[in-house]
């Protein structure tokens, strides 16, 4: 009985543990992009940003934001209209995991074409030595929003320590936000979205 009593305590648990462990790979792989897209000069689109590692490409991770608002859409269709969206991730790997930066949190007003998302990040800006700043992109459906983050270093070839920080960035978006979800692009995974104005 008392086996049984565990073996149902864990399966119960195991969908939060498998969450919660993603959510830990996610923030992990993030600082070691942070780490390693300074290494990487020649990776920089024309803007001067950093958004992917070697070998990556900003056309793939718009692909992989695609597919995750196909998943969303999908899901959401299944559900209908009142029901809460269940969005299966595609099978997470460890030691390749998907490309970007995982965003945390997005707040913004329903009626705004502009949102805030929130992320781990450099500590310090651009400007000052292993200082990273951001910028973010949106790819949009009908039902949800995908935020690309995109990163440009202070400088390449900089050895610096593993240590994030929270960061935001602003997204411009095509349509109001009103109440479509939040995605973060790795995963595909819905995020807490605060709908008020932002005030800055």
């Amino acid at each position: 009985m008392a086996i049984l009593a565990v073996e149902e305590a864990a399966t119960s648990d195991a969908g939060f543990v498998a969450r919660r462990r993603r959510k830990l790979c996610a923030a992990g792989a993030a600082l070691v992009a942070l780490l390693l897209s300074g290494c990487e000069a020649d990776q920089a689109d024309q803007d001067g940003y950093f958004p992917l590692g070697p070998g990556e490409s900003l056309g793939e991770l718009r692909q992989q934001a695609a597919q995750a608002l196909d998943r969303y859409d999908k899901a959401a269709a299944a559900a209908g209209p009142s029901a809460s969206v269940d969005v299966s991730p595609p099978p997470w790997d460890a030691y390749n995991t998907p490309p970007g930066f995982a965003i945390q949190a997005a707040k913004g007003d329903p009626a705004a074409t502009r949102m805030t998302v929130t992320f781990t990040g450099a500590v310090r800006p651009a400007t000052e030595p292993c200082g990273i700043d951001y910028v973010a992109e949106a790819v949009e459906s009908a039902r949800a929003i995908v935020v690309i983050v995109l990163s440009q270093n202070h400088a390449s070839g900089e050895t610096c320590t593993l240590v994030g920080a929270e960061r935001t960035a602003d997204v411009n978006l095509a349509q109001p936000l009103g109440q479509r979800a939040v995605l973060e692009v790795q995963q595909g995974q819905p995020v807490p979205v605060e709908r008020a104005p932002i005030t800055k």
